[in-house]
């Protein structure tokens, strides 16, 4: 099975929408209600949401056997490098290629960046995804989206 790495291109939209929604709907299938899922999707997930993410972020889309199976978004401005997500169909999971997504994403930060990312508590198999890739704990918080409250985990990476 050959895997490829590539910058996402417009032509992926539809492709990466449906890896959101069927790795949203496996891996929060008993943390968040459905309806707060599809509202997620919906808004952040969206076709105009998408492009906006193409031209402004470091967009990535893994592909196998010329099939897109998962993506990982990383986000940066001044203030954080955001690891915003790494996203495979549940099929394509615990492979190590959510761990070839998230040393592509490393790739393109220096050496003494700091790179974080935010879980949804109880998502074990993120935690512990980040946890065994030298990810640590920083904090937890609540914040409401879509009138459900998410206990948040912070974590970050010394590169």
């Amino acid at each position: 099975m050959s895997v490829n790495i590539r910058l996402a291109k417009i032509e992926d939209i539809t492709a990466i929408q449906q890896i959101a929604k069927k790795s949203w709907a496996k891996t929060y299938e008993n943390l968040l209600p459905v309806s707060v899922q599809k509202a997620y999707l919906n808004e952040y997930y969206s076709t105009e949401q998408l492009y906006h993410k193409l031209k402004i972020t470091f967009f990535f889309v893994l592909e196998t056997d010329n099939e897109l199976v998962g993506f990982a978004n990383l986000y940066r401005s001044e203030r954080e490098n955001d690891l915003s997500a790494i996203y495979l169909l549940p099929d394509f999971q615990q492979k190590g290629m959510g761990k070839a997504l998230l040393k592509k994403v490393i790739n393109q930060l220096q050496e003494g960046d700091e790179l974080v990312v935010y879980v949804e508590k109880g998502n074990e198999q993120a935690e512990m995804f980040y946890k065994n890739n030298g990810f640590t704990f920083l904090e937890e918080f609540q914040e409401t989206f879509f009138n459900h409250i998410f206990n948040t985990v912070k974590m970050s990476l010394k590169i």
